[in-house]
């Protein structure tokens, strides 16, 4: 058999090349985002697309652009209730979050703009990422099939407290998540069958193309999806001079611990008789933390913040409904007892501190009243 000739050769070294300048290149989840570390460069835009910007895409994806533009993503930045608290900790480990297309310490424009835009998500190597490929599109396109699944949203929504700066080791990477959101997931029962962040989060909707996976993102600010989350009942009888009241918490379509996200989010339970504000009784289920001396791996000792309690309501299948106590003083003749299931971004202390406004900082999930029965008190 001939050897080929150097013209041969050249021809199948030219084909090579020209095949790996075309070749989809590969993009894995796990290398989408930084967790905080640093901002997430996504690259040039893709041929056929004027800008990475949201606006650009919202051109061709008007509907979808418009319910990205009514999400927390779009405010990630903007909001009221993270800028008071970016205010207090101006820290990089928040803003790559918050602003993770920005690059310098006070994003303008597009970056503030835009939050956690669109291309953060789908874009990146030049390419335009989704679920699948679409032969029709103006613009490269690769299929993430990891993107339909609850790890992709793991690279945002699960990460420890930030570690050292390098300035005297006054903080050091203890592994203690400050956001356990996925983590939880993994252990519940929506897991188990698989049922995916997506579900709950980003729900079919139709458009005038077909279906579509909503951009709205509901979460910890929408009502219906709280209310879908938990069944309440309630129940109260008299003791001697006080009164009794048991709400019972059960989960429903719930993937992950009640309250999850944010180490300040809570749900209170409140009941007081109607007649007496004063006599108000309240029990919060959240996660808590304090501050534990440790040896830093800089040397000397430094305090670091550990969970040291966890009274959430679980993920459905992971325990029994949660009973809750509360304990009214007093026995009006006739008395109704008003009792409340609320859903708060901080504590209430912490809010007004930072003046986030009550109306924005608490949710009412389930309220109403209830009437002891009026026979013989306990003894």
């Amino acid at each position: 058999m001939r050897a080929p000739s150097l013209s041969a050769l050249a021809a199948l070294l030219l084909g090579a090349l020209s095949g790996a300048a075309w070749a989809t290149p590969r993009i894995t989840v796990e290398g989408m985002f930084s967790g905080g570390r640093s901002p997430i460069p996504v690259g040039p835009a893709p041929a056929g697309v004027s800008s990475t910007d949201a606006a650009s895409c919202a051109s061709c994806h008007a509907e979808i652009a418009a319910e990205w533009r009514g999400s927390l993503h779009a405010s990630s930045w903007s909001d009221e209730v993270f800028q008071a608290a970016y205010a207090v900790e101006p820290m990089a480990f928040c803003r790559n979050c918050h602003a993770p297309g920005a690059t310098t310490a006070s994003p303008r424009g597009v970056a503030a703009d835009d939050g956690v835009s669109c291309a953060i998500c789908h874009v990146r190597a030049e390419h335009v990422l989704g679920t699948g490929r679409s032969p029709s599109a103006p613009h490269p396109m690769m299929a993430v099939r990891a993107m339909s699944g609850s790890r992709f949203c793991a690279g945002c929504h699960q990460f420890n407290f930030p570690g050292d700066t390098g300035r005297g080791g006054a903080r050091f990477d203890t592994a203690e998540p400050m956001q356990d959101t996925w983590a939880e997931w993994l252990d519940s029962a929506a897991a188990a069958d698989d049922v995916q962040c997506q579900g709950c989060h980003m729900p079919w909707v139709d458009d005038a193309r077909g279906r579509h996976r909503s951009h709205r993102f509901p979460g910890g600010r929408d009502l219906s999806l709280l209310r879908s989350a938990v069944d309440v009942a309630t129940s109260a009888r008299l003791e001697g001079d006080h009164a009794v009241v048991t709400v019972t918490l059960t989960p429903r379509a719930l993937g992950h611990s009640f309250p999850t996200g944010d180490l300040f989010r809570r749900v209170e339970v409140t009941a007081a008789w109607e007649s007496d504000p004063a006599s108000t009784v309240r029990v919060g289920l959240a996660r808590e933390f304090r501050n534990v001396p440790e040896r830093s791996p800089h040397g000397g000792i430094t305090f670091v913040r550990r969970q040291s309690a966890d009274t959430r309501l679980a993920a459905a299948g992971l325990g029994a409904p949660r009973v809750l106590t509360l304990t009214l003083p007093g026995n009006p003749p006739g008395g109704r007892v008003r009792w409340s299931l609320d859903h708060l971004l901080m504590p209430t202390p912490l809010a007004a501190s930072q003046g986030v406004g009550v109306a924005r900082n608490r949710l009412v999930v389930s309220d109403g009243t209830i009437a002891p029965p009026q026979g013989a008190p306990s003894p």
